[in-house]
Order: C-alpha cells, then sequence, then structure tokens
C-alpha cells in the first residue's frame, strides 16, 4: 500500500517504498554485521528492531522516511536511502545503506539516491538536505560527491567523527 505519507518510486532496475514487515530479515543480517559500522553496527536483534522500529514511526510522525530499496530482478533488497530525521538533529539528513557488499559497485545505491532526491525537491519542494557522514566512510564520501552534494562547513553536525554534505536542486529541479 502507498499513500501521500509513503509513496513507492521506480526506476528501471529498482523498487523504493516504505518499511514493511519484508524488510526485518535483511535489516537483521545489516545490522548484526560489520557492514553496520557507520550506521551504529554491528549491534543485537533488539537494538536492530528498536532502530527499523524509528526508521518505520518516522513515516507515520514525519510523512517522510527512508525507503526500503528492492531489486526488481529478484526482489532481493539492497539497503535503504532517504530522509532520516531523530529530534536531535537540527534537520533532516539523507541517508543511504546498502546491506552488503554483494550490492556494492553497481550504482544501485546512487541511482536509489537520485530517485529519492529528486522527489524530496520536486514533490516535496525541499529546497536543500544534508548527508552527515563519518570522516572514515570514503564510499559514501564519494557517493555525495557523485551525487553532487558539496561539503557544508557551516551545518550543525550532530554526530562525532562526521562531517556534511549539502545537497541542492540541480538545474531545474524542485523549482
Amino acid at each position: 500500500m502507498t499513500s501521500a505519507a509513503n509513496p513507492q518510486l521506480e526506476t528501471e532496475r529498482l523498487i523504493l517504498r516504505g518499511p514493511s514487515p519484508d524488510d526485518v530479515a535483511p535489516m537483521f543480517e545489516f545490522f548484526k554485521s560489520d557492514h553496520s559500522l557507520f550506521y551504529g553496527g554491528p549491534m543485537t536483534e533488539a537494538e536492530a528492531w528498536r532502530k527499523l522500529t524509528l526508521y518505520a514511526g518516522q513515516w507515520t510522525l514525519c510523512g517522510y522516511g527512508l525507503f526500503s530499496i528492492y531489486r526488481k530482478a529478484d526482489m532481493a533488497m539492497v539497503g535503504m536511502a532517504g530522509p532520516y530525521h531523530p529530534i536531535d538533529f537540527p534537520e533532516p539528513e539523507m541517508s543511504w545503506l546498502v546491506v552488503g557488499p554483494e550490492f556494492e559497485g553497481q550504482g544501485l545505491a546512487r541511482e536509489a539516491c537520485q530517485t529519492v532526491l529528486s522527489h524530496l525537491f520536486k514533490e516535496l519542494g525541499w529546497t536543500s538536505v544534508v548527508s552527515y557522514i563519518d570522516t572514515g566512510n570514503i564510499r559514501s564520501q564519494k557517493l555525495a560527491e557523485r551525487l553532487g552534494a558539496s561539503l557544508d562547513q557551516n551545518a550543525v553536525v550532530p554526530l562525532e567523527n562526521c562531517i556534511a554534505y549539502r545537497h541542492r536542486p540541480q538545474s531545474g529541479e524542485g523549482q
């Protein structure tokens, strides 16, 4: 089921939709792995459950949130991407994660993030969004740059060891 508060987006290779029970097993695997290091992991199943319910609940409370990303070819969960806005963040953060290395290096995260950013700027009218990226997470820094984001030295960064990248609409997008 999709709605204005929980839209479904599609690309040639991906389906992006709000969190559902189908996401629990792949997200538990992600959060208990070392691959989740930059997202607070590895963590216990109870901690992963709290994190996933936070992601799902944000859709209800804010009307936006992280989309679950599925590859159309086999309906494998690739990861999540979208605005994340806990109460202690000064603004929403454009966040993304890939659940495992088998989904890296194929442009899937970039495709999903471009689709979400376009949705935020064109459909929701956002004029910018920040990504807080750990200084050690070079892959995410490079992805932010490929998405057209630039370092924002003036952004308030609520997370230790992170820098801020600012995304803005591309020419004509969301204007």
